[in-house]
């Protein structure tokens, strides 16, 4: 069995084995979003092990500040019980501090049976526009047309992800925006003030931002009149829209990690799962 980084020259491999494991619409299904995620090891890698000419597991990388986040990951049944696993974790050792992001309950068990650290989940707020107020989840949900020109898209790897609409406001809080569910998505905010009214004047019927408990700005946040989504009851899952699914995104690392790291939503793959538009 070898255990490699894959690269574009191993698409055909990689092309059945996503059509296989994951639904119609999956954005690795596509090669061009692949490259984005996969195909610059500055910002990500995957590994995969390969077993008579066949992918028997697969485990991907978000890599950003120092971490290695795992995403991805999944082995084939007749697998499970074999060193396919250990073996893509150790190949992916020497790329940062590992963690992930999101994990399912199969995964947990996995990461609980190698003594990884596990937190508090990840934290959601939302903020529904004062315009929106008492009126149906459907109606805060529906698509808005953005008033006036957006901002630039922040500079970085995050960014330029295919489908992604981001842009900067002007108090230098970077944004996703989701006109067609009324949604304005923050990933860092600057002044919580600011850019709540930059939302409300650009036509959003809703923001949300994401990050992990111990985020100095949560209390200021609930100051300023956000909800945890359970208030708002305002879905995690977008596409499509899944009412009262709501956010519950694991969060774990093989070594502890500093009290000061606190998570948004360019790290690993919560920019994306369950809300961004497929490919």
């Amino acid at each position: 069995m070898e255990i490699k980084a894959a690269t574009p020259e191993h698409w055909p491999l990689l092309q059945p084995f996503y059509q296989l494991i994951y639904k119609p619409g999956h954005p690795l299904q596509n090669q061009a979003f692949w490259q984005w995620q996969f195909g610059n090891a500055t910002y990500g890698q995957a590994f995969i092990a390969i077993e008579k000419g066949q992918i028997a597991g697969h485990l991907g990388v978000s890599l950003s500040n120092g971490y290695a986040w795992h995403i991805n990951l999944y082995i084939q049944p007749q697998y499970r019980n074999s060193p396919v696993l250990l073996s893509l974790i150790n190949a992916v050792g020497h790329l940062g501090l590992q963690g992930n992001i999101n994990a399912n309950m199969d995964a947990i068990r996995l990461y609980r049976l190698l003594g990884w650290y596990h937190y508090t989940p990840l934290i959601r707020m939302t903020c529904i526009n004062p315009a929106m107020w008492g009126k149906p989840m459907d109606e805060v949900l529906s698509a808005i047309t953005v008033t006036g020109a957006p901002g630039q898209p922040p500079a970085g790897h995050y960014w330029q992800q295919p489908s992604l609409q981001g842009c900067s406001l002007s108090d230098g809080s970077q944004v996703v925006l989701q006109p067609n569910v009324g949604a304005m998505r923050l990933a860092t905010i600057a002044s919580p003030k600011k850019a709540l009214q930059q939302a409300w004047d650009m036509g959003f019927g809703w923001v949300d931002y994401i990050t992990s408990f111990n985020n100095p700005i949560l209390p200021k946040l609930e100051k300023g009149g956000w909800q945890t989504d359970a208030e708002s009851n305002i879905p995690w899952l977008l596409n499509p829209v899944v009412k009262n699914r709501l956010s519950n995104i694991s969060f774990l690392t093989q070594k502890p990690i500093p009290i000061d790291f606190y998570i948004n939503r360019t790290h690993s793959d919560i920019g994306r799962v369950g809300s961004l538009p497929s490919i």
